[in-house]
């Protein structure tokens, strides 16, 4: 199980998820090989100021294990544009990318996928 985090509530729902990590991993790993796991709502989060997108913790567990997965199935075909990706740069990286070829272009597109799902959730609200 990874490392303990405090900040949780206690009534959160990683609490339950630690405690049966025993059972629930075996679980968890034969319902993604058989194609059988399915993601629960994004909860959207609204506060005053800020909202905040929030998978449940078996949800964010499959993704992050996805994530580490795909990253390395991954790495020889994804453009070497995508400079969100470790050691690609970041934001300094696209900038000066932008930069050294706006001159030879008309337009430039700027893409990110951030809060997608919870656009997607209030859709279906």
């Amino acid at each position: 199980m990874p490392k303990l985090v405090t900040h949780y509530h206690f009534n959160a729902d990683v609490w339950q998820v630690r405690r049966r990590w025993h059972e629930k991993k075996p679980q968890i790993q034969a319902q993604i090989r058989s194609g059988q796991y399915q993601f629960r709502e994004l909860r959207l989060i609204r506060g005053e100021e800020q909202s905040y997108e929030w998978w449940s913790s078996l949800d964010a567990l499959v993704l992050k294990a996805m994530t580490i997965v795909l990253t390395e199935h991954l790495k020889p075909v994804l453009s070497p544009r995508c400079f969100h990706k470790a050691g690609h740069g970041g934001l300094k990286g696209a900038v000066r990318e932008v930069a050294e070829n706006v001159s030879d272009h008309t337009f430039v597109f700027r893409t990110d996928v951030k809060s997608y799902y919870a656009g997607v959730a209030e859709l279906r609200n």
